[in-house]
């Protein structure tokens, strides 16, 4: 079989979730489908607003009908404090889930296809609880502890691309305070650009960081992960303006003396009027704990979106100063004969070797539609970045582009089907972002 040959059989593959409900669907279904889309467009959180795409690691973002019938990005059901309104009065525990499995074909650039069953390819696989206790004053006590696993062996999923896990809440897990002054949380949390969590503010993305990361914002962000020994603060919206604050105490630990601790500094902010979704953050990651002394890593990510009606618009950029690695947490200096290491240290700040002090300087941006078709929504993404890494002058570059097309069959399930394909260059070549890619799948909440 040649490689044109199983491209295009991966490309008819990941279109058939659109093509079999495109067949099925009549005008009664379709009708009841756009009316509980509506709904959960209705009862979104107020002050907890997402402006991108679905995000696997932060259990995505569902696709609903707004009021001319197009697409707008709402919460996904089980998205923990987002559905815990800021002025909640009533004590509740809510056990909540989400199941994803497809079908995945990879190819990288000098290496066999394969194919795997897979977990997470849209959302998190994952169970929790979470909880809010009215305490009176329109204030609330609120938790949220959230564990991942692969729902095609049961076991725990590895997070921050380790490839251990420990731990028996692998994702979130915090307690806090909210009320009309806004919501404050300390524990583990996703950074403001790590498309983990609920306190995520990526955006400026039809595709986010769903579906494969050939094609994604993972694929050419630098994306900043959970964040052990946190607080984080985000205020109630005023006219269409939020912010939201983060601060870690010990990205890794913070039982050493704080100079020894690496820390993790976080603010952003939105701005939502009308059909306008936009998104700012600057950010820090300080490697302190590392025994080599590591240059800051600053961060600077921004994205915005607009609704036209019958398709939405979305934009979004990232400028990162001293990076510790490259995007998908690939590593430097590059195994030429194996492709990029994905080390689980790159997360700490860890992960640049002893001779690379002053990391990488890099330029991100993205560009993508998303527009309703045939009762579902079809999004394309075109991504690209170009860094340099500073202590030895190597280069590198990449760019893809990707499509993916959901169909909701019920408020709570979709079908999904996605196709990716980039190119890598210089230190990224062939690295797990020099190929192709192909998922189908189906994904439910609870």
């Amino acid at each position: 079989m040649t490689k044109k040959t199983l491209l295009a059989l991966t490309i008819s593959a990941a279109l058939v979730p659109a093509f079999y409900v495109s067949a099925a669907e009549t005008d009664t279904t379709s009708g009841a489908t756009e009316a509980a889309a509506a709904q959960d467009s209705s009862t979104a959180t107020k002050g907890v607003r997402f402006r991108s795409g679905p995000q696997r690691h932060a259990r995505g973002v569902a696709f609903g009908r707004g009021h001319s019938g197009h697409s707008i990005n709402v919460s996904h059901a089980s998205s923990a404090i987002a559905n815990i309104p800021m002025d909640a009065t009533t004590s509740s525990i809510t056990l909540f889930g989400e199941l994803d499995a497809g079908i995945k074909l990879h190819k990288t650039k000098g290496k066999s296809a394969t194919v795997e069953l897979t977990s997470g390819n849209w959302y998190w696989t994952s169970w929790g609880i979470k909880g809010v206790e009215d305490i009176g004053n329109g204030n609330a006590v609120i938790f949220t502890l959230q564990q991942a696993f692969r729902l095609n062996n049961g076991e725990s999923i590895a997070t921050n691309h380790s490839t251990s896990s420990s731990g028996g809440f692998n994702n979130q897990a915090f307690l806090g305070l909210q009320g009309h002054w806004g919501r404050l949380t300390f524990g583990r949390q996703g950074g403001l650009s790590s498309g983990d969590g609920d306190y995520s503010m990526l955006g400026g993305s039809a595709i986010g960081t769903g579906m494969s990361v050939i094609g994604d914002l993972q694929g050419v962000f630098y994306l900043t992960g959970w964040q052990n020994n946190s607080i984080a603060y985000r205020t109630q919206e005023w006219n269409g303006l939020q912010f939201t604050a983060m601060y870690s105490n010990g990205v890794s630990s913070d039982t050493d003396k704080w100079s020894k601790n690496s820390h993790y500094y976080g603010l952003g902010m939105t701005y939502d009027v009308g059909n306008f979704n936009s998104n700012l953050m600057y950010e820090i990651e300080d490697h302190k704990g590392n025994t080599t002394k590591i240059d800051k890593t600053n961060i600077i990510t921004a994205g915005a979106s607009y609704d036209f009606g019958s398709f939405t618009l979305y934009g979004a950029y990232q400028y990162t100063q001293h990076a510790t690695r490259m995007p998908n947490y690939n590593q430097f200096p590059v195994n030429a004969s194996s492709g990029a290491s994905t080390s689980a240290s790159a997360t700490s700040g860890a992960s640049a070797a002893s001779s690379y002090t002053k990391g990488a300087n890099q330029n991100a941006a993205s560009i993508s539609v998303a527009t309703p078709l045939w009762g579902g929504n079809l999004m394309l993404q075109l991504n690209g970045v170009k860094g340099k890494i500073k202590d030895d002058g190597t280069k590198y570059s990449a760019w893809s582009v990707g499509s993916a097309y959901t169909y909701p069959l019920s408020k709570r399930t979709l079908l999904y089907g996605g196709v990716a394909y980039g190119n890598a260059y210089k230190a990224l070549d062939g690295s797990d972002l020099d190929g192709y890619t192909a998922v189908v799948g189906m994904a439910t909440s609870f």
